[in-house]
């Protein structure tokens, strides 16, 4: 048996790594003795692409109070005592610990034997360390609860290691010693680490939030089966469409070398340089002191006639194409044809979700050609629901604003409603609505709809006249935000706000209904039988996949499940059948869906032909 210690303060942690049988059977007596205990549980990697063909566990911890075990799966790989003695395990972040568990060993657990620190944590204080707060990584959370010491020496260690090796963090867990003592110390220190958070945080959290730990644990649950399912890939398309674009991009690129003499036209420093010598002027600089040449700048030069400031923005945004999305597809289908993006079922301040892996919130609102790529199951067709106005519908129901809300219960458009109180056009109407939302000021209003900050601000008081309640709300979020720090959501959870940013305490509460709303409606959907067929949440939208020839049926009925009345209001959905892909929901009249980059330009057709 290896044993390993560290002290830090007055505590011992004991770090024991079988290495034959005997100690086996020991490791197995010590979860005999614990098993009706709640047992702290981690694993260690090759890294964080679970799904891919070369992927392995190389470690599973165990630990309770200050003793933790450290199983080599080439010594000892059968997990199910998890189950069979249905142990209760404290992860932190669990959702991936679980994927690894299900995808390496076939242990599925149940949530309702899991605890999760990072969920505790969250409903504790969501704040990171650069917002005041004591953050969300184990790492971050070691520093601000446990020890500054334990977090820089031990928790950091496997990043110092990897520098002076000449390796990334994700390398180096792939290829250090399996009994390498750093190793084993960082990994047993894990479920040390994990179980004193448990302990810790679990008293903190908000008597007002106790009924959101198990409702958390629920949503990660789904969330995690929605990723572990995955979504299915085009890879011919996909492969052509990668084709396709590489050829654009080297035509552009040829073009603008030849027309202007431009040699990389992801040069700032060039493309400025050449655009000056054309008449054309820059006011903005960037923190290094070159002029700042960002989509938005090259968009206005563009505007003012540059040819060349077009071909750039051209280049440049197939090259976001590939890079950002593409690049990510590929790199992330596993050996079946499918990409699991992983769900971070409680994100940010406010807990709304995101999706890492494959960046599909991402996307443009209006693109087809990307979604393209993610296809329906065999005999299946993609079919998407999600929320009218979600925000704006939360917004009236919790200032419970007459006006508003008779205009949701009537179907008016509310946009034009805001417009018509101010006598502007309906985008800026709408663009007035979701900015009160998202707590913006008419600064950021004026020069987005491009008209003068008093204009802005006439439009806004229009706004607080046509809702005066929504005002109302405001000011008493904003003093509450200033007199205690927080606000408190219906659900029970509690929202700091900084106190130099009160404004913001609408936006949040907002938010973070409307996540909730999403969220509630996730599990409505388990519960009526409908995991199977969720493919991914993204914002206020679930995209499922379902039965071709009972698509409309499916749809309506997982639209009319997710739809709720919150506070006397409707929160109701939108059902719509896109097809074979994702992509066919957001295609015109004059797209191909043959096509796998959508219109080429003549010019290139030209080139290659």
């Amino acid at each position: 048996m290896k044993i390993l210690t560290h002290l830090w303060q007055h505590h011992k942690a004991v770090i024991k790594c079988p290495e034959n049988e005997a100690d086996l059977r020991e490791f197995g007596q010590w979860i005999l003795k614990h098993r009706t205990e709640w047992i702290a549980c981690d694993t260690e990697t090759t890294g964080l692409d679970i799904f891919s063909a070369d992927y392995k566990c190389r470690k599973v911890q165990f630990g309770v109070g200050l003793e933790a075990w450290v199983i080599d799966t080439d010594l000892y790989n059968d997990f199910s005592f998890i189950n069979k003695f249905e142990l209760k395990l404290i992860f932190h972040n669990a959702s991936f610990d679980w994927s690894v568990l299900r995808r390496c060993f076939g242990v599925h657990i149940p949530f309702d034997r899991i605890r999760d620190t990072k969920i505790l944590a969250h409903l504790v204080d969501p704040r990171q360390p650069s917002e005041g707060g004591p953050g969300l990584s184990l790492e971050d959370l070691t520093r601000f609860y446990i020890d500054q010491g334990v977090a820089d020496q031990v928790k950091a260690s496997m990043g110092k290691i990897a520098r002076e090796a000449g390796l990334t963090k994700a390398d180096v867990f792939k290829l250090i010693d399996r009994w390498d003592e750093q190793y084993l110390l960082y990994a047993g220190l894990d479920v040390v680490l994990t179980w004193g958070l448990y302990q810790i945080l679990l008293p903190k959290v908000p008597t007002q939030s106790q009924k959101l730990i198990p409702f958390e644990h629920r949503v990660a649950e789904i969330c995690s089966e929605i990723a572990y399912k995955g979504f299915k890939v085009d890879e011919e398309y996909l492969e052509g469409l990668v084709a396709r674009l590489e050829g654009e991009e080297t035509f552009w690129e040829a073009y603008a070398y030849e027309r202007w003499g431009l040699e990389s036209v992801n040069s700032n420093r060039e493309v400025s340089s050449i655009l000056i010598e054309d008449g054309y002027t820059f006011t903005e600089k960037t923190p290094s002191g070159q002029y700042k040449v960002d989509q938005r700048t090259l968009e206005k030069v563009s505007d003012q006639g540059s040819e060349m400031a077009a071909v750039v923005l051209e280049a440049r945004g197939i090259r976001k194409k590939r890079n950002t999305w593409l690049k990510a597809f590929q790199e992330n289908t596993d050996p079946d044809g499918r990409v699991h993006p992983f769900i971070h079922s409680l994100q940010a301040r406010t807990g709304r979700m995101s999706v890492s892996g494959i960046p599909i919130q991402q996307l443009p609102s209006d693109d087809s050609i990307i979604r393209r790529v993610l296809i329906a199951d065999e005999g299946e067709s993609i079919i998407s629901c999600d929320y009218k106005t979600q925000e704006l519908r939360v917004l009236a129901a919790l200032s419970g604003d007459e006006n508003m809300i008779n205009a949701f219960k009537h179907e008016e458009d509310l946009h034009q409603k805001t417009a018509d109180a101010s006598g502007v056009d309906r985008s800026v109407g709408k663009m007035v609505n979701f900015a009160y939302v998202y707590g913006s000021g008419p600064r950021n209003i004026a020069a987005n709809a491009k008209i003068t900050v008093e204009k802005a601000r006439e439009v806004i008081e229009g706004f607080e006249r046509s809702y005066p309640k929504v005002k109302r709300l405001n000011q008493q979020l904003q003093g509450q935000a200033k007199k205690t720090g927080a606000v408190i959501t219906p659900t029970g959870r509690v929202l700091p706000v900084d106190k130099d940013r009160p404004y913001s305490a609408l936006n949040y509460m907002i938010q973070s209904t409307s996540r909730d709303v999403t969220a509630s409606a996730l599990v409505r959907l388990a519960d009526a039988g409908y995991l199977p067929y969720l493919r991914v949440p993204v914002h206020d939208e679930v995209i499922s996949s379902v039965p071709s020839e009972e698509a409309q049926e499916y749809a309506n009925q997982i639209s009319a499940t997710m739809a709720q009345t919150f506070q006397g209001l409707l929160i109701d959905t939108d059902a719509a059948v896109y097809g074979p892909s994702w992509g066919h929901g957001y295609m015109t009249e004059e797209d191909d869906p043959d096509e796998p980059a959508g219109s080429i330009k003549e010019e290139l057709d030209d080139s290659l032909s």
